[in-house]
């Protein structure tokens, strides 16, 4: 195993997930790439509601924007990897837009990922049909072993925590 691919969202469910992946990426020697995808819908989002508010657009444009949201996801994953610098493995990290499952799938292949370790809320039933999974499609597409983690307080009594697919 030499890269495993770590698909983060800022949340704590994916801190905690990243955490799992640096104990695998340390025990296997592997390098760490945390991938971050940024919804193209949830930045133009923003766009629409300033014009649809009569905020000035001027200057602005949907490159100019995904540009600028990119460069502001870099920067904090920048921040994650230096307090992590010293752990004795290999980290970087990728920003992409788009839909985040299909990029997901896209970076494993880019990137030659040998696993994927990510955070799942571990939704069913009607929340999952109704919300869908980023998690559910990529273990359900993905050439590679996926481990999802669920956080601690979202584990069911008895439960491990973590499954591999």
């Amino acid at each position: 195993m030499k890269t495993i691919l770590s698909p983060f969202d800022f949340s704590d469910l994916s801190e905690y997930a990243f955490a799992v992946a640096k104990e695998y990426a340390r025990a296997f020697g592997a390098r760490l790439i945390l991938f971050y995808v940024i919804p193209r819908e949830k930045a133009l989002f923003a766009k629409e509601l300033m014009a649809n508010h009569d905020f000035s657009l001027s200057g602005y444009s949907e490159e100019k924007l995904l540009r600028s949201k990119k460069e502001r996801a870099v920067k904090q994953l920048e921040k994650i990897i230096m307090k992590n610098d010293g752990a004795g493995i290999e980290i970087s990290a990728e920003v992409d837009v788009g839909n985040p499952a299909e990029k997901i799938l896209e970076a494993i292949e880019k990137f030659n990922a040998d696993l994927v370790v990510m955070g799942t809320h571990g939704r069913t039933g009607i929340n999952l049909a109704l919300i869908g999974s980023v998690a559910e499609k990529i273990v359900r597409q993905s050439p590679v072993p996926v481990t999802t983690v669920k956080a601690p307080g979202f584990r069911k009594e008895g439960a491990r925590g973590m499954d591999t697919f």
